[in-house]
């Protein structure tokens, strides 16, 4: 564990070297994001290196000004790779590196046709992830405490590889971010309240009781506490459901804002728990260090990170368990799925608080806001000789700079352990897809890889009921798909593809496609080029080559291959950082090229 933050810690970060490094990353991604968005307008010059980007911008007397770097367009979607260190300023009075952050955001900012307010709230995410990234660098340590899977979600620390709002956090100040991001390995207690159940909805799976499931997590001596707690103020245990929150959210939403619940005990404060919990990638989901096979607890914080708010949509608490009982009875009866030793890590029970008798408005603000899913622990599907890692650190470096991967692929071949890690990925995914017709948001942070001794054995699926698509009349059973409580209005103006139904099977393949290989495997076939040499084409053959090895398995599927084609030209993606620079009015997507078209398989092309 790294040693406490302090704010003299903090000034020494801001003025290290890290901070520039920082500020290089956070424009590199910056950069590449706009202009693979299309809101930068930029020259492109070919030169033997590479591409030169010129991009024009105009200081706030009006002069116009330009920024150039060097970069490459890669083979996977087209995405822009920018060399941040080749950035540089060009002026009437002479050419200079950029000065800051916020002078490249204004200045290229000025000629993009979107609102200053929205300008500016892009700019302070911005610089919210340059500061917070600046002290993970600061503070990084070359060894870690362990190597299980909650370990490495602390150490592997690159966070979002597209996104530039990659650490933003907005809301917690720096001591708050050391408090509870999981680059510090804090040691959080939740603290426990109890909601009375009148007030609350709650859903569990079908083979859990909730109350039972509830006094287990608590620990017992922790709920004979909490119960003499509420009988002792005249309260009846039986009444309430027990539910944590983040420290963070109770100090600073919670109580400020819902105190008239603690006024009317329908809500009571039941004070800190007695065990240590572990922060994820995700910041709101906590693994308990304490005893590693309960349940993750999964709690709505009032922040905004990577440009999303992380409270905890109640439609989404209470979906959860029935979305999770219907992929567990789908691996049930699916023998196929079965065979590739995929886990879907359920979201077992859900609680949350939403007083539909408020105005509107009223329930806007408070929604999500009161909250917890419980998730099972990894851990508990491991098999013997099997370990576990985060899926996003395939694509990541150590503190020291090598490759993650770096001992596995030394072992085993650099080939030899991708085609493992592709047979073990790829196959439970595409069938889900193909034969199920359900598309999972699978990016790299909602898989984990099991593997024994590093060698990619299979997968286990997180994030069920936010993170996946799906047709109605296109699924392999329709019958056995929950009734699930819709999106309300309100949410959909904050993000507008929210929601499980889609109305076509291209927009489940779109969505699919986007997670899937946009961003999760996109981003490993440009780092394998960059560490390994591994041109980008033979990656996506690889691809292609294990789909077609699928396909060749399932015959009898080839209607559903065609449905949800993934070998199609083109496919429309989400941009994440236009979202942030316009109104969010509507889905902001754009249509980019497939790598894995040329690899088609020539029975289909």
């Amino acid at each position: 564990m790294t040693s406490p933050i302090t704010w003299d810690l903090f000034a020494d970060a801001l003025a290290s070297q890290h901070y520039l490094a920082a500020q290089q990353r956070v424009l590199r991604q910056l950069i590449e994001a706009l202009l693979f968005e299309q809101v930068l307008a930029a020259e492109i010059t070919q030169e033997d290196d590479g591409v030169c980007f010129h991009i024009p911008g105009r200081t706030a007397a009006g002069q116009p000004v330009a920024y150039r770097c060097k970069g490459r367009v890669s083979e996977s979607f087209g995405r822009i790779r920018v060399d941040g260190a080749s950035l540089m300023r060009s002026a009437p009075d002479g050419a200079r590196p950029v000065a800051s952050l916020q002078e490249f955001v204004l200045e290229a900012g000025a000629l993009i046709d979107t609102d200053e307010n929205l300008l500016h709230r892009f700019l302070h995410e911005l610089q919210q992830t340059l500061q917070k990234d600046t002290l993970a660098r600061y503070t990084r340590r070359q060894d870690g405490e362990g190597r299980d899977l909650t370990a490495l979600e602390g150490q592997l620390q690159d966070a979002h590889p597209y996104h530039p709002c990659y650490k933003s956090r907005v809301g917690f100040d720096p001591l708050d971010n050391a408090a509870y991001g999981p680059e510090f390995a804090p040691a959080v207690r939740v603290s426990w309240l109890a909601l009375r159940r009148a007030k609350a909805n709650a859903a569990a799976c079908r083979d859990i009781d909730l109350p039972s499931f509830l006094r287990s997590e608590a620990g017992e001596e922790q709920y004979a506490r909490f119960s003499a707690r509420l009988a002792a103020m005249g309260l009846e245990p039986d009444d309430y459901w027990l539910l944590p929150a983040h420290p963070w959210h109770w100090r600073e939403k919670i109580a400020s804002q819902l105190f008239p619940l603690l006024h009317s005990r329908d809500l009571v404060w039941l004070g800190e728990g007695s065990d240590v919990y572990r922060p994820l990638q995700s910041i709101r989901s906590l693994a308990n260090a304490t005893r590693p096979l309960a349940a993750h607890v999964k709690l709505p914080i009032g922040i905004v990170n990577t440009s999303a708010d992380r409270i905890l949509s109640c439609h989404n608490v209470e979906n959860a368990p029935p979305v999770s009982d219907w992929l567990g009875e789908i691996l049930q009866r699916d023998a196929a799925l079965r065979a590739t030793g995929l886990v879907f890590l359920r979201e077992v029970a859900g609680i949350t608080y939403r007083d539909a008798g408020l105005p509107l408005a009223l329930q806007a603000a408070q929604y999500g806001m009161l909250g917890a899913v419980w998730r099972e622990s990894a851990d508990r599907a491991l098999r013997a000789g099997e370990a576990a890692a985060p899926f996003s650190g395939l694509s990541q470096c150590e503190a020291d700079g090598r490759p993650f991967i770096a001992p596995w692929v030394e072992q085993y071949g650099l080939l030899p352990w991708l085609d493992a890690l592709l047979e073990a990925s790829l196959p439970p995914l595409i069938h889900l897809l193909y034969a199920q017709g359900i598309g999972m948001e699978a990016h790299a942070q909602n898989i984990v890889l099991i593997h024994r001794a590093g060698l990619p054995g299979r997968i286990a699926l997180k994030d069920l009921p936010g993170g996946l698509r799906f047709v109605r009349q296109y699924l392999a059973d329709p019958d056995i798909c929950p009734q699930l409580l819709p999106t309300p209005s309100f949410r959909k103006q904050v993000n507008a593809t929210a929601g499980m139904e889609s109305t076509s099977p291209e927009e489940v393949r779109d969505y699919f496609h986007d997670a899937v290989f946009f961003i999760n495997f996109g981003e490993l076939a440009m780092f394998l080029q960059q560490h390994y040499g591994l041109a980008e084409a033979d990656f996506w053959r690889r691809i292609a080559a294990c789909i077609g090895r699928y396909q060749a398995r399932h015959p009898g599927l080839a209607e559903r291959f065609a449905a949800f084609d993934l070998f199609a030209p083109a496919i429309r993606i989400e941009q994440l950082a236009k979202r942030r620079l316009f109104a969010e009015t509507e889905a902001r997507l754009q249509t980019v090229p497939n790598p894995l078209h040329r690899w088609r398989p020539k029975a289909s092309a």
